[in-house]
């Protein structure tokens, strides 16, 4: 009988990384590589990797401390750096490959929604994740492994260690501002929480043991599409700080009137104010992937630091 593969894990110090390690069956093989011990791990589960260093010193070192035998790697790195990583050590140092059985990487569905923005910040981001995907996938089919590229929606959550980026920022602006506008017509959101995204990874992760898997590109989202509104009401929801923010409601076109200023001030914080009226949603949800009962929109409230 074949020894099931070792997870390795790169990213292991973020949100979702965080999460996936917590969610790990006792019984699992793992280890993670990147460039700090991330909190709450074990020395011996970590071994030092920089992604964006490509020397073949580096790579050297890498080959070195992959786990022998079979092993899937998880990603929740930039994908901008595990693509060159990848097709550095295929170059450099290929027999630390021969174990490699599948990957799951990382992107954002940013690659799909912001495909058109006229922004050149946005544009350049799509464009770099799209050459990383393709890259990947060039790479995996070199190698003869399947590939999973897990394209979600915004990311929420919080752990003990990290906390998200995206939902938090939104929480702060509550918390600061005596007042929000809003047009009157806000678009679809699908929020997915990190934990979800972590158990969509590690499904995913298992599915690539199967002979017969292929690689594919998976955008995801949360399982409850709601307005921007709606998921700024939520977060002010048992947080009475976020609370005290009166949502003003403007007419949809004097908002876009009021924000014309951004065009020529931040073009990309001016497509972010547009965007708020744009549907983002329609994504495959957690729950169909996982094939588990559907979960509303529940973000984190921060715990307040006694004085």
């Amino acid at each position: 009988m074949s020894l099931p593969p070792t997870l390795v894990l790169f990213g292991a110090n973020s949100l979702c990384g965080d999460d996936l390690i917590g969610q790990l069956p006792e019984s699992t093989a793992w280890q993670c590589l990147g460039r700090r011990l991330p909190p709450g791990v074990a020395a011996e589960r970590w071994r030092h990797c920089d992604l964006s260093d490509l020397s073949d010193v580096a790579l050297q070192a890498v080959a070195a401390v992959l786990p022998p035998g079979p092993q899937i790697w998880i990603c929740f790195a930039h994908l901008w750096l595990l693509a060159p990583f990848l097709e550095a050590l295929m170059a450099v140092q290929p027999k630390a490959l021969e174990g490699l059985r599948g990957v799951v990487a990382c992107s954002s569905s940013s690659v799909i929604t912001k495909r058109y923005a006229a922004n050149g910040f946005d544009r350049d981001l799509v464009l770099l994740l799209a050459t990383s995907q393709e890259q990947l996938l060039a790479d995996c089919r070199q190698l003869g492994v399947p590939a999973r590229i897990l394209a979600p929606t915004l990311i929420h959550g919080r752990t003990a260690h990290h906390h998200d980026h995206n939902v938090e920022t939104l929480r702060l602006w509550l918390r600061r501002l005596p007042l929000l506008p809003l047009p009157a017509h806000t678009g679809l959101r699908q929020p997915i929480a990190a934990a979800d995204l972590a158990a969509v990874a590690l499904d995913q992760a298992q599915r690539l043991t199967a002979p017969d898997a292929v690689s594919a590109l998976l955008p995801l989202g949360g399982d409850e599409e709601l307005s921007y509104r709606q998921l700024l009401q939520r977060l002010q929801r048992g947080d009475p700080r976020a609370a005290r923010c009166l949502l003003l409601n403007l007419p949809t076109r004097l908002f876009q009137v009021m924000a014309s200023p951004l065009l020529l001030l931040s073009p990309k914080t001016f497509e972010a104010l547009q965007r708020v009226s744009a549907d983002l949603a329609g994504f495959p949800s957690v729950a169909e992937l996982l094939d588990r009962p559907r979960r509303p929109f529940a973000p984190a409230i921060p715990t307040e630091r006694r004085r």
